[in-house]
């Protein structure tokens, strides 16, 4: 099967599997106690049963590396002509070293194997290291969705062409 419809994905640097509920709050509650979680008041909770529910349309798939887990990913696999990262989160301490790139790689893989025309992001404008990454990653803006989440601050809709 291609096309994000695996349960595990080896990248070589890391691993992607399904995480079970326990693996899903654990990674919501540390994610949701920094930014940009932090300053959106996402629900810790609610944000962990996210993570443990995937289906065909939303796949969610934690990032391990050595046996041990270092973010997740959850992508919508349909929307625009092609997948929505709905959410991408690197523990702090595994910023930096490459994972962020080798999933978005990966997603971006997957996208073309079903002859995907785009993926698209959405990211908060006051998250500038995230904007940089996807920038260099090879996303553009295409539009600003003004207090989308919260009254003070935006979320900036990026795309990234495949074909």
């Amino acid at each position: 099967m291609s096309g994000f419809l695996e349960s595990e994905y080896d990248l070589g640097m890391c691993q992607l599997k399904r995480p079970n509920i326990e693996q899903a709050r654990e990674i919501a509650q540390t994610l949701g106690g920094i930014d940009p979680w932090k300053t959106l008041g996402t629900s810790v909770k609610g944000m962990g049963n996210y993570f443990a529910t995937s289906s065909q349309e939303a796949q969610r798939l934690a990032i391990f590396r050595n046996g041990q887990i270092c973010g997740i990913i959850c992508v919508k696999t349909q929307w625009l002509l092609g997948p929505y990262l709905d959410f991408l989160g690197i523990l702090p301490e595994a910023q930096g070293t490459g994972l962020g790139r080798a999933v978005m790689n990966w997603m971006e893989e997957e996208a073309r194997k079903t002859r995907a025309r785009n993926i698209f992001l959405c990211v908060s404008d006051f998250n500038k290291d995230a904007i940089t990454f996807y920038k260099a990653c090879g996303y553009e803006l295409s539009a600003t969705l003004d207090g989308l989440i919260v009254d003070d601050h935006g979320e900036l809709l990026m795309r990234k062409r495949l074909f």
